[in-house]
């Protein structure tokens, strides 16, 4: 009897870390990270199916004034950590570092070569955007290279966080929630104590590690938020399919802080979307009436 075969959806989690706190360099980025493998399996460093890149962005590192937090009149008042960090690993690990071109040039390739079907980011509109949202990506490729960055056609896409904060998040974990202590839940919570739906707390969550933290480089970012993907994935696949795939929302706070159903907060989404449809169709109809 033939072994079972393992079934294969080829999904790619992109994660950016950019510049901020500079109005000169306020979203581009400069560490660029992704993997891309089948999330149908149970845990994906079982094998090497995967893809990742792992890549700083050369343009954006080598100008030194990018390092710099700046007020509006431009003066410099600190240097932003993380990108400090960056650099030193860029100077033990020369061959990661890339032109932004070379950087999209891989990535096209590798999402063909790999088959990917779907593209996600923990924060889609953050990383990529859509619309009226530009992402650090599509903003990082039109200041460097004035030109519009287009995802590969046939791949559809679907916002990693939207997904968690209405379909994890839902009455097992308020439950779950429920049993923490004071001192607990302040691992659940940000600074000003509402509760959080961020890739850390999340996977704080999923694994029931109260002290993980999230190292904010690309890479590692990215794998573990493939963790969360897998598991959404497994208990949510055909949820996935029909809500959310190609069809980006931003999160409802309230929805999320009220600990309701997923049931209810998937309706909700529905509705919103609904109404703006409405919104829009008599915007549409007042300018014809206008002409």
């Amino acid at each position: 009897m033939s072994p079972k075969r393992l079934k294969r959806t080829i999904a790619c989690v992109v994660d950016t870390e950019c510049c901020y706190k500079n109005p000169k360099a306020h979203g581009l980025v400069y560490h660029f990270g992704a993997i891309m493998g089948n999330i149908e399996q149970t845990d994906h460093y079982a094998n090497n199916d995967f893809i990742e890149m792992d890549y700083y962005v050369k343009e954006v590192m080598q100008d030194l004034e990018n390092y710099l937090f700046t007020n509006k009149e431009q003066t410099p008042y600190a240097i932003n950590r993380s990108m400090e960090k960056a650099l030193k690993d860029a100077f033990k690990n020369p061959h990661k570092v890339k032109s932004w071109k070379e950087i999209l040039r891989e990535f096209d390739k590798n999402i063909k070569s790999c088959g990917v079907e779907y593209i996600t980011s923990y924060n889609f509109n953050f990383d990529i955007g859509k619309e009226r949202n530009q992402g650090t990506i599509r903003r990082t490729q039109q200041q460097l290279r004035d030109k519009s960055f287009y995802l590969p056609r046939g791949v559809e896409y679907f916002c990693l966080m939207d997904i968690v904060a209405n379909c994890m998040a839902n009455r097992d974990f308020k439950r779950w929630i429920d049993t923490l202590d004071e001192s607990e839940l302040q691992q659940m919570t940000t600074e000003k104590g509402n509760l959080s739906f961020s890739a850390q707390t999340m996977l704080r969550y999923h694994s029931k590690d109260l002290y993980y933290i999230e190292q904010h480089t690309a890479l590692r970012d990215a794998r573990l938020e493939f963790r969360l993907l897998m598991e959404c994935w497994k208990n949510w696949k055909n949820i996935i399919k029909r809500d959310f795939v190609n069809n980006v929302k931003a999160v409802s706070f309230n929805d999320f802080k009220n600990g309701i159903s997923m049931t209810k907060k998937l309706q909700n989404r529905k509705n919103r979307t609904k109404r703006k449809l409405k919104r829009n169709n008599k915007q549409a109809k007042q300018l014809e009436l206008s002409l």
